[in-house]
């Protein structure tokens, strides 16, 4: 697997995306998330830091927690990811809200 470090923001563009996708919203995912080193593993991974506009979605809270941990468990590669995005930007359509 390649580090995920050195490919940050593909990852947060995949998880806006994401979310954009299912929710047919826009979120700013700043303070939301963080990278980091696993302690045992010493492996580079996404820890999550949720703030109020993500708990407070009880939904969106959940969905963004299985996707971190889809990453972090490695089923997510950085290629499968970079073909999500081109997906998700093909099947662009509908406009979606955004949320502050």
């Amino acid at each position: 697997m390649e580090n995920m470090l050195d490919h940050i923001d593909l990852i947060h563009r995949y998880l806006s995306a994401y979310i954009a996708d299912q929710f047919r919203v826009n979120i700013d995912l700043e303070g939301e998330y963080t990278f980091t080193q696993n302690i045992v593993s010493k492996k580079a991974i996404i820890a999550t830091t949720f703030t109020k506009k993500i708990f407070s979605d009880p939904q969106l809270k959940l969905f963004l927690a299985a996707i971190i941990a889809e990453i972090n468990s490695g089923k997510c590669t950085i290629e499968l990811i970079r073909e999500r995005i081109r997906h998700f930007e093909a099947a662009k359509g509908q406009p979606a809200r955004r949320i502050i």
